[in-house]
């Protein structure tokens, strides 16, 4: 590490050997204790000085009677009074109830699951599905792919034409001319 250098001062280092700071520094400092030994004497005898110590002592003394660091306020950072001060703070609440706690002041409506689905277009749907399903069956089985592939066939085009037939189309949906069928 390099040390402070006083640039300003002129120093003459023709004179200087390694070790020697050390005996110099100890040196000065006897020197200086020596001199200003009576004033250090009355600073460290003030009332001032005794009440700083006295002060210290109970602050070292708190530090390891304080059983604050091993409490659940230590560790959530609750502050004063309550007062909660992040989205982390302990709140003594279960994860269970986080969807109450989320739906609190919330103006969300949950949507109707009841979706009008007429049962001819489920039965025909079905009938799609089981066709596909049969033609795949042809692949995979080849002893019987040729009951199979005319079973799959036939259920297939039935069903697909049967949905085509009750789709309305974008003409018969529409509201006025500039309905372009997007719905929200």
């Amino acid at each position: 590490m390099t040390d402070h250098k006083d640039s300003n001062v002129p120093h003459d280092d023709s004179t200087a050997r390694p070790g020697d700071d050390a005996a110099g520094d100890d040196a000065a400092w006897r020197d200086f204790l020596a001199a200003h030994g009576d004033e250090l004497d009355s600073v460290e005898r003030s009332r001032a000085a005794r009440r700083f110590e006295r002060h210290a002592q109970k602050k070292e003394k708190e530090a390891l009677l304080d059983v604050r660091d091993l409490s659940p306020d230590a560790f959530a950072g609750s502050s004063a009074g309550g007062a909660r001060s992040g989205p982390r703070d302990f709140t003594g609440r279960s994860w269970l109830d986080v969807d109450d706690v989320m739906d609190q002041g919330s103006d969300f409506v949950a949507p109707d699951p009841d979706i009008p689905v007429r049962a001819s277009k489920l039965v025909l749907w079905i009938i799609v599905v089981i066709g596909v399903l049969a033609l795949a069956g042809c692949v995979l089985i080849p002893s019987m792919s040729s009951l199979l592939g005319a079973l799959g066939g036939a259920l297939t085009m039935v069903g697909a034409a049967g949905l085509l037939m009750l789709h309305k189309g974008h003409t018969q949906t529409r509201t006025d001319e500039f309905d372009d069928g997007a719905r929200v």
